[in-house]
């Protein structure tokens, strides 16, 4: 589905954003700071990336497709292949 290595390291990073960013997110916090601060921010962060993930989906795939269910990996390479590898292929 995407055409060259530069998109699929994109969309490995996304991926990874989606899938692990939370976790990333409230480790730093909880370096930098407290556990409270850090559970905190575990949860604003399941917040934030379950919109982000919504926004990535809606903005990306078709709507009669919307209906199944996608994992982060297919989110990360909808929205690669719309929006961000057709302007690179030009």
């Amino acid at each position: 589905m995407l055409p060259n290595k530069k998109c699929k390291l994109l969309r490995l990073l996304l991926t990874f954003f989606l899938s692990y960013g939370i976790y990333l997110i409230t480790a730093c916090v909880w370096y930098f700071y407290n556990w409270y601060y850090a559970l905190s921010a575990l949860l604003l962060s399941f917040v934030l990336m379950g919109i982000l993930r919504s926004k990535l989906l809606h903005s990306s795939i078709p709507t009669a497709q919307q209906e199944f269910t996608y994992s982060d990996k297919d989110i990360a390479a909808w929205y690669l292949h719309r929006y961000v590898c057709p302007l690179q292929d030009n």
